[in-house]
């Protein structure tokens, strides 16, 4: 049972090896407090995550499942308040509330992010928890939940303005007054060097454009290849349930009119001119774009709630076969790099004297968080200079002196890691 739970469910991504991010918001976690302020301020994420990481693992350490077990946290928050949703605005009932719960935890986004080390989880949490104390007229919790959503994500920006859209309020402008001593921080630090942002310009064709919500539901990225052919349709198949929503309106009572046009705005309206944009400059990435996901599932909840048995059947068994179908390539798929063998062998053969280089920039920060406390001092990375190595791959935590040109000399070792994950054993003689 353990090992279906493991090896065939999303848990898999549980105790899969730590990956190049995660080990990167382990290594500045471990900073002191101001450290992690200055760091993450030249970097491209704001300090909260990093800030509450540092205390949760001082409680309970710095394993895999430790690190991605605060994530796990703030993801069955975000469950709980889609329950909420559901509950106190939708007034459904407990059955149904129940039942359509479950429809958002087995969200594709979502639930990948549960189990990553990094503050995709916590910024989706802060988001909806806006969403709903900005909808249930809650000043107070709306200023909590927004001031740290925005310490959590810059995206956060892009909720205030989804709000600021649907109606102003004095909320908004406290929130973002409180947010501009961190930019202005950020400025002064050399922060917004958007010049190294990564992501990559896809061309402007009916299918790019459509897929965006596809996109979003599942968390499918553009490289990704194993469900390339399926994105498509189920993009269109959402945008299907969300066209009849429209069709629908006329029928809707007041309220639920006010209601389908406030999911309407905060999952899609933004994320359609985002990915408009993205076709000029590339910022959409659905990770980023994590703040309208609740919002998603609830806007399409709310459609299929309100069609006949039949219909809702029909739709409810293909949109579960498209998700289902989704988890199961991608846990076969979407495997992490197995550092933590490699670096156990090296481990293993290595003396406390020996070198261990990387080729790619990428693979520095799994390799400090496994390779043995006395010998994290002895990572470099190879043939490269410090010029070439990207901001975007989490440079502020790359010393200059971490690059090596040379080989050391015999009887000390370097164990050359390559990306494919195999390593050799060279020395000068």
């Amino acid at each position: 049972m353990l090992n279906f739970l493991f090896t065939k469910t999303p848990l898999y991504f549980l105790i899969q090896s730590i990956w190049r991010d995660e080990a990167f918001s382990y290594l500045l976690a471990k900073k002191n407090f101001f450290e992690i302020i200055t760091l993450s301020s030249k970097d491209f994420t704001p300090p909260l995550y990093y800030l509450i990481l540092h205390f949760w693992m001082k409680i309970f350490g710095s394993s895999e499942i430790a690190l991605r077990s605060l994530s796990f946290i703030f993801y069955w928050g975000t469950v709980y308040l889609g329950f909420l949703f559901l509950e106190n605005i939708f007034k459904t009932n407990i059955k149904k509330a129940f039942f359509y719960t479950l429809l958002i935890a087995i969200n594709p986004l979502l639930l990948y992010y549960a189990f990553e080390a990094r503050a995709y989880s916590m910024f989706a949490f802060f988001s909806a928890l806006s969403f709903y104390a900005f909808y249930q007229k809650k000043p107070h919790l709306y200023l909590f939940s927004t001031i740290a959503g925005l310490y959590t994500h810059y995206f956060m920006l892009f909720v205030v303005f989804i709000q600021f859209f649907y109606k102003k309020s004095k909320e908004q402008f406290i929130s973002l007054a409180s947010f501009l001593p961190w930019l202005v921080f950020v400025v002064l630090n050399g922060g917004f060097n958007l010049q190294s942002f990564w992501i990559k310009k896809v061309p402007l064709t009916f299918k790019n454009i459509v897929s965006f919500i596809g996109e979003l539901y599942t968390g499918y990225e553009k490289d990704f290849v194993f469900f390339d052919k399926n994105i498509f349709n189920l993009s269109l198949f959402l945008l299907m349930i969300v066209i009849w929503g429209f069709f629908l309106l006329k029928n809707f009572k007041k309220n639920e009119k006010r209601l389908f046009v406030y999911f309407f705005i905060c999952a899609l309206f933004i994320l359609f001119f985002i990915n408009i944009f993205s076709f000029i400059k590339p910022v959409f990435l659905p990770r980023y774009l994590i703040f309208a996901s609740l919002g998603l599932s609830l806007l399409i909840i709310f459609i299929i709630d309100k069609l006949s048995l039949i219909l809702k059947l029909i739709i409810l068994s293909i949109l579960l076969n498209f998700t289902f179908n989704y988890h199961k390539l991608q846990i076969k798929e979407r495997k992490k790099s197995d550092f933590r063998k490699i670096v156990k062998e090296i481990n293993h053969l290595s003396s406390k004297n020996d070198y261990i280089y990387v080729l790619n920039e990428l693979d520095f920060f799994p390799v400090v968080y496994y390779v043995d406390s006395d010998k994290k001092d002895n990572v470099y990375i190879w043939g490269k200079t410090y010029e070439e190595i990207p901001d975007y791959v989490g440079k502020v935590l790359i010393p200059k002196e971490k690059i090596a040109n040379s080989l050391p000399n015999y009887p000390k070792k370097a164990f050359i890691i390559t990306p494919d994950g195999n390593y050799s054993i060279q020395a000068l003689y």
